[in-house]
């Protein structure tokens, strides 16, 4: 949990908090057009109403024409929840305080924090377009779940290796680009290679099987999905996420996959 306190040098109060909301949101990337800044755009029209008007002026000063997803009083008096998309953090009214953490409901067991979060990534999923995506449609379809995955990744493999076991649980694996080793790397390009592939689905899986992919250039999703995935915070792959923006980082076999869902529902 980290503290930043105003006390005498007030301009360098504000540079601290501001470079940890642009390292934390990732500005760089949503600047540079990814599929999220539409998002976050849609998502700023969330509840502002339990906001301050020491808090708003803080907040523009801080980060000038990029407007919070919502302002909402927690449960701890004085204490307000601002979100930018799926990032989260805490101010006290006049924004002289600051923290990174999670607020967690002990007599529930629930942990507020996360569960915003959540619904945070959930409503940026929805948006996401699935034709951009590689899409493996189980039949008997009960839920869908979002994968970023990374060509050369070993648990990746093993999850593709067993894509009839998750459509068969009626889960459709719908696969976003989260090549690893960053933007420019053997890996993006094996990823860009399979997006502009003419059949990508049959592309994944031979890549998947370390077979070559004959090199491609087209107007392609990867870049974006990998920004994407850092602005949700993605720190390895596969990593998963329902329907409801539930975060099930690394593998999970299908059955286990299976009952996570159920539990949710």
């Amino acid at each position: 949990m980290t503290f930043f306190k105003n006390k005498s040098n007030k301009n360098k109060h504000n540079q601290l908090v501001k470079q940890a909301l642009v390292s934390s949101i990732q500005l760089r990337s949503l600047a540079m057009g990814i599929a999220a800044i539409i998002t976050m755009s849609a998502l700023s029209s969330g509840a502002i109403a339990e906001s301050t008007p020491e808090l708003d002026a803080a907040l523009d000063q801080l980060m000038p024409g990029t407007k919070p997803s919502s302002i909402e009083a927690t449960p701890l008096p004085g204490l307000y929840e601002v979100s930018y998309g799926s990032t989260i953090f805490y101010f006290n009214k006049d924004a002289s305080l600051m923290f990174r953490g999670d607020i967690i409901d002990v007599r529930q067991r629930v942990n507020l924090t996360e569960k915003k979060r959540g619904e945070a990534r959930g409503e940026l999923l929805k948006s996401m377009d699935e034709s951009q995506m590689i899409v493996y449609p189980a039949e008997n379809e009960k839920t869908k779940v979002t994968v970023f995955t990374d060509i050369d990744c070993p648990y990746c493999v093993k999850l593709h290796r067993e894509m009839a076991d998750y459509n068969a649980e009626g889960i459709t694996i719908r696969y976003m680009a989260y090549p690893r080793s960053g933007i420019g790397s053997a890996s993006y390009q094996k990823a860009v290679n399979v997006w502009c592939a003419d059949d990508p689905a049959q592309a994944m899986s031979d890549a998947k099987e370390g077979k070559p992919i004959p090199k491609k250039v087209c107007d392609n999703p990867v870049k974006q999905q990998y920004q994407l995935g850092q602005a949700l915070g993605v720190q390895g792959t596969p990593a998963m996420y329902l329907e409801d923006g539930t975060s099930m980082p690394g593998y999970l076999p299908a059955k286990s996959l299976s009952a996570a869902v159920n539990k949710k529902k």
